[in-house]
């Protein structure tokens, strides 16, 4: 599901004649790959991520899904430094490669690591930094949408 920062309108502050000031195609995916990695090293931060997209879902009801200012800045707070965790757990190198013999251990808990597509060994030790480089997007899509007064839309 695409994300859209949405800036409301300044006078009434509705949604209504928002602006759409950008949009992540695959913002809602890269939220649930973020919760993956989190559960690779911190179980707790990848539970607080689910407590706050359900709060989240459970304030729209039925309506849209909105996640307004105070959602956005914890869920920014909650995704900082997963990769920082990761390195540190030992999960990757330095260079954020998975060591050869544990590619397919790690891919049965990250799902949306790609081992299918035809590349080398060598570059399939990169499909967790790509998943990462996700969950830093996502990062950066809210953060950002906080700067720029905006609201973000479940499209």
């Amino acid at each position: 599901m695409t994300l859209y920062a949405i800036r409301p309108d300044p006078i009434t502050g509705s949604l209504d004649e928002a602006e759409v000031v950008e949009q992540s195609k695959y913002g809602w995916d890269f939220l649930e790959q973020a919760i993956t990695l989190w559960r690779l090293v911190d179980a707790n931060r990848a539970a607080a991520i689910e407590v706050t997209l359900d709060r989240v879902a459970k304030d729209a009801g039925d309506g849209e899904l909105c996640i307004e200012a105070r959602d956005l800045n914890e869920l920014v707070r909650l995704l900082t430094g997963v990769e920082d965790a990761i390195v540190a757990a030992g999960i990757i190198d330095s260079e954020w490669r998975v060591p050869v013999e544990r590619l397919q251990d790690v891919a049965k808990r990250v799902p949306a690591m790609d081992l299918a597509t035809e590349r080398t060994l060598h570059n399939k030790t990169n499909a967790l930094a790509e998943v990462i480089m996700n969950a830093i997007s996502i990062k950066h899509f809210l953060s950002n949408a906080i700067k720029a007064g905006c609201v973000v839309v479940v499209g």
